[in-house]
């Protein structure tokens, strides 16, 4: 048998495959060139963290979490919150009631409360409004005085929490009939600190001021602090709005007009008030861009901090006398020697006083380390007499700017669980303007009473036809009204049918047991 010819095997040197076949091993990768840093550069570089940012999972952080939680919260969410704030502060307000309600009496004061405890009860048929109107006519021709009038006060203000949107108002278009839905607006009590007054006076003031917006041509957000205080008091708030009318007067040049709200804090745990503005004004040129430089007290510095630390500096001199007093009435005519050499020497001080450094890599200011702890006292103690903490940024978000200023409305409510505070905050905060317009925005009006007359505060209601002629049907209870997704009230449609028309009391139904033994213990009261 002949023989075959093998043919010789030939050895090829082929690469390894760069990921084996079976799963879960990583893919090989070749090794990456060393960059060497180039000279003076930091060697130090901040550490990326790992991104969740994939398709498989969403990145999260606390304030994404936050943010994500709040816009999850429905009307129906918001309202039993409201309610909750609500009942918190009608019993601060009765407690402090009973609170002077038990205070000894003096003997003038003990005749005129025994006369005004016999005005109390009905006079024959009278009903509850004309005894209403009879014990009003009373009191004005005999004024309480003293502990009595601190107790009739508070109980006044008790009685307006609790008969807070207890009864809505009915509206119908009278000229399209059922084609068109029905309103009901909800009687308030315009309390200061209520949380449903202050929501609605909150909604009305942001629609207008973001009305305004189309007016400003470079908006920005100046926010006016000073250190907080043991106790508050009336004459606080008027000291501090004449201080920002006196502050936005000396930068008429470079502020046409705006709005300024105050706003009020409590510190739960040091016990301290602390009062600050936010102003949001139109400025006559924007805000130099933050690559800009100059000289600053012998350094090199952003040009944008040159305009924040000039504000901070003015508004310092307006509380204290170690800097002298502004004597300028335009911020622009900044050429005076003296003024320059102890704004230059302040700026000097503060950089040689701080407490503080901006870190590059987080950043953020951090604490200076390595401070002896009598040199960080002393540093500290000039810090809180020489410095004041004042914000000035540009406008990015106008519903943010919009908010930021009308915090104040509902900001307050942050305490009204607390008897302690919400008495003085009461008593200080009466007859105050926390909210005002000025330069060009002056007699524009943004905060408004509880008004349920003006039925534009609850939104486009507008009927079918076009012609918008409303009218009355009537006073309604809780249970006869109904709150949509968006926070408005309508009358219930199983009770529009039986409705008559406009009445001075309610017609729709008849009031049941739990009702009418609720008019009765408030006819004794």
């Amino acid at each position: 048998m002949p023989s075959t010819a093998i043919a010789p095997l030939v050895m090829q040197e082929r690469s390894a495959p760069s990921r084996p076949l079976r799963l879960g091993t990583r893919r090989r990768r070749a090794p990456q060139a060393r960059v060497v840093p180039e000279a003076g550069a930091s060697r130090f570089r901040e550490p990326k963290a790992p991104s969740l940012d994939t398709g498989k999972q969403l990145a999260t952080t606390d304030q994404n979490c936050l943010d994500w939680n709040r816009s999850q919260l429905t009307e129906h969410d918001l309202r039993r919150a409201q309610e909750r704030l609500h009942r918190q502060l009608q019993s601060s307000v009765h407690e402090i009631w009973q609170k002077h309600a038990a205070r000894p009496l003096d003997d003038g004061e003990a005749v005129w409360f025994r006369a005004y405890e016999a005005q109390i009860p009905a006079q024959g048929e009278e009903s509850p409004a004309e005894r209403f109107m009879r014990l009003e006519k009373w009191l004005k021709k005999n004024k309480p005085t003293g502990r009595n009038a601190d107790m009739l006060r508070w109980e006044k203000q008790w009685s307006q929490l609790d008969r807070c949107q207890q009864e809505w108002i009915g509206y119908r278009a009278a000229c399209c009939g059922e084609k068109s839905g029905t309103i009901a607006v909800p009687i308030g009590c315009n309390h200061r600190l209520c949380p449903f007054c202050a929501w609605h006076r909150s909604q009305v003031a942001r629609v207008r001021i973001k009305t305004m917006f189309d007016r400003l041509e470079h908006p920005i957000l100046i926010t006016l602090t000073v250190p907080n205080k043991a106790g508050i008091r009336k004459h606080d708030f008027t000291l501090f709005r004449q201080r920002v009318r006196q502050f936005l007067a000396g930068y008429k040049g470079f502020i046409r007009g705006g709005v300024y709200s105050l706003e009020t804090t409590y510190n739960r745990a040091e016990k301290t008030w602390h009062i600050h503005a936010h102003v949001l004004a139109d400025a006559c040129s924007s805000l130099p861009p933050a690559a800009q430089k100059l000289n600053l007290a012998g350094r090199d510095g952003y040009a944008f901090l040159a305009i924040k630390l000039q504000m901070e500096y003015d508004w310092l001199r307006m509380w204290g006398s170690q800097w002298g007093k502004p004597k300028r009435a335009n911020a622009a005519q900044m050429d005076l020697d003296g003024e320059r050499y102890d704004f230059e020497r302040w700026i000097r001080m503060g950089r040689e006083m701080a407490v503080t450094e901006f870190d590059w890599r987080t950043k953020k200011w951090v604490p200076i380390t390595g401070l002896p702890p009598d040199v960080l006292k002393m540093r500290t103690e000039w810090n809180k007499k020489n410095r004041r903490v004042v914000d000035v940024r540009p406008v990015r978000d106008r519903e943010g700017a919009a908010r930021e200023v009308l915090k104040y409305i509902t900001k307050s409510a942050d305490f009204c669980d607390l008897p302690e505070a919400v008495e003085p905050f009461c008593d200080a905060v009466k007859g105050a303007r926390l909210i005002q317009t000025f330069g060009t925005w002056y007699g524009a009006k943004f905060d408004t009473d509880f008004d349920p007359e003006h039925l534009d505060d609850w939104g486009e209601r507008k009927c079918s036809c076009g012609l918008n002629m409303w009218e009355k049907i009537g006073v309604l209870y809780r249970r006869d009204v109904e709150m949509d997704e968006a926070g408005r009230w309508h009358v219930k449609r199983s009770l529009i049918q039986h409705s008559r028309g406009t009445v001075p009391r309610p017609t729709i139904r008849a009031l049941d047991a739990r009702e009418e033994e609720e008019i009765q213990l408030w006819d004794r009261r």
